[in-house]
């Protein structure tokens, strides 16, 4: 599928949907980053009202963030479509939540329309980087935060993605470059838990000359 990583990525994220919050990576470095990234966000944002997901998996994130923002609406999207489904399928009843196939590169938004967006361990599988962080930029509210956390590449993380033969890290220059040219810019920085920098989490915040870019409704 154009858009994400690879055609084999999204393949790959199908056939781990339905076991996919079981897994030890989940235990071990996700869901440390993912506490790490909602305390940042309730610090950041805490009257957020609409909240987006990018690469939101099985929406584990989206149904813990629904508890910490009671009354915010929030949306998640995913290119992989096994795990959207499975994603619908754990919604609690009533659950102020949606979830869409789509990708970074592509959001199916307005502009404007979220006070937060989150991005965990995704912005690496982006087949388009600096399109998505356009995107991102687009769909964020005036002075709304992004909260990206992904590899780095370093410490014992780097091990552990060499050991998986995932290979894959981010480049922190190129991604510098992408948040400025979208009118974006990284206001703080904190380490993930035991993972420290090696999976920073970034907030970054919509500026105001960027809020007139590229606007159009979804």
């Amino acid at each position: 599928m154009h858009g994400w990583h690879s055609h084999g990525d999204v393949g790959r994220f199908d056939e781990w949907a339905s076991t996919y919050e079981r897994h030890w990576m989940q235990r071990l470095i996700f869901n440390p980053i993912q506490s790490t990234l909602l305390d940042l966000a309730a610090s950041q944002a805490p009257r957020a009202a609409s909240i987006l997901d990018v690469g939101c998996g099985t929406g584990r994130l989206l149904r813990t963030a629904s508890q910490r923002f009671p009354g915010a609406h929030l949306d998640g999207v995913d290119a992989a479509p096994q795990m959207i489904a499975q994603a619908i399928s754990m919604l609690p009843a009533g659950a102020p939540i949606r979830f869409q196939q789509a990708t970074a590169e592509a959001l199916p938004f307005a502009d404007g329309q979220f006070d937060l967006v989150f991005s965990t361990m995704t912005f690496h599988h982006w087949a388009d980087q600096k399109k998505g962080v356009s995107e991102v930029a687009r769909v964020l509210a005036p002075n709304g935060r992004w909260l990206l956390a992904d590899f780095v590449g370093q410490g014992i993380v780097r091990s552990i993605i060499k050991l998986l033969r995932l290979h894959r890290f981010f480049d922190r220059k190129r991604l510098d470059a992408f948040i400025a040219e979208a009118g974006l810019a990284v206001v703080t920085e904190r380490p993930s838990g035991w993972l420290g920098r090696s999976v920073p989490v970034l907030v970054i915040k919509k500026m105001e000359r960027a809020m007139g870019i590229g606007r159009h409704q979804a």
